[in-house]
């Protein structure tokens, strides 16, 4: 790692591009070999931070990020390099950020996704009020976190410049971050497509379709409205009430001793029907809506420029 002024800061052999942070400042490298001879050169960046000096907002198409981003490591290292199309991509962080109205209510967002497991993602702590899915997965995970806090440690350490009336409106804002890693991109490529075929809208979808499971959808805000809900999505009245009554004992005895009350097949069904009714994976496991989406959050409204910040 070098500083601006060019002098060497830190050497390390290995560089793991997985482990990478989304807010890293400059340009990653590395020079790799194999048995045959054959060098790889493997470059990552903050796009964001590439273009304007934070990652609080940035491009949204793959195929500008990484114009982007060869641009400045053909400056850096004083080579031609291929363009973005000759490269395969291992790894994107698709970020969305929600505006809250307050620091105070950030933290209680935070807190309040601790409980947001589903199916195979578990929510774990990362220290502070970060919260992490499927943390060390090569196929997908997921990140939510302060933005402000986070900035404010990168300025103490020089490594950005931004206004003090900017920073006060990124102590608002809450991110989520999900990573498509190496093993996904394989994937993609193993169905015929490349990764800058890639939309901006297909990589939102992807977003929402990850952090919706623990975030649901802002329609239900409380359980007076939740039967009207399913009677929507459930193909009889009936079915509708036997669902509802499931929710009610969720709430009454708990999630694990409700399911272990009936049979599989019942509850599976009524567990389709609430979900198709606006609740969360998190709503379900914690027997109550978080409180969090009443108001503020809705997953398909993310804030993407200052002037939607501003606004919000």
């Amino acid at each position: 790692m070098f500083g601006p002024d060019g002098v060497s800061k830190w050497e390390k052999s290995v560089l793991d591009f997985e482990a990478l942070r989304s807010d890293t400042p400059g340009l990653c490298w590395t020079v790799t070999g194999n048995s045959e001879g054959e060098q790889m050169l493997t470059i990552g960046a903050s796009p964001a931070f590439l273009a304007y000096g934070n990652n609080v907002f940035g491009p949204g198409c793959p195929r500008q990020g990484a114009a982007v981003l060869v641009r400045f490591a053909q400056k850096c290292l004083a080579a031609i390099l291929p363009p973005p199309e000759k490269w395969e991509c291992r790894r994107i962080d698709v970020t969305e950020n929600y505006a809250l109205g307050s620091v105070r209510e950030v933290k209680q967002f935070l807190r309040q996704l601790m409980t947001a497991d589903a199916g195979r993602a578990k929510a774990t702590s990362g220290g502070g009020d970060s919260v992490y899915w499927n943390k060390g997965s090569d196929l997908r995970k997921g990140k939510a976190y302060a933005k402000g806090p986070q900035l404010r440690h990168l300025l103490k350490q020089n490594k950005l410049e931004i206004s003090d009336d900017l920073l006060e409106l990124v102590d608002r804002l809450a991110r989520l971050e999900l990573t498509l890693g190496a093993r996904w991109f394989r994937r993609l490529e193993e169905a015929g497509r490349h990764w800058w075929d890639l939309t901006e809208s297909e990589l939102q979808e992807q977003h929402a379709e990850y952090f919706g499971r623990f975030v649901g959808s802002q329609e239900v805000t409380d359980m007076g409205t939740l039967l009207e809900e399913l009677e929507k999505v459930a193909p009889t009245p009936g079915r509708a009430l036997a669902a509802h009554r499931t929710w009610a004992m969720i709430r009454a005895i708990g999630y694990e001793l409700a399911r272990e009350s009936m049979p599989r097949a019942t509850w599976y069904l009524h567990m389709k029907y609430l979900r198709a009714a606006g609740l969360s994976d998190a709503d379900i496991g914690a027997g109550n809506v978080l409180l969090f989406r009443r108001r503020e959050i809705c997953i398909a409204q993310p804030v993407r420029s200052w002037a939607d910040l501003r606004v919000a």
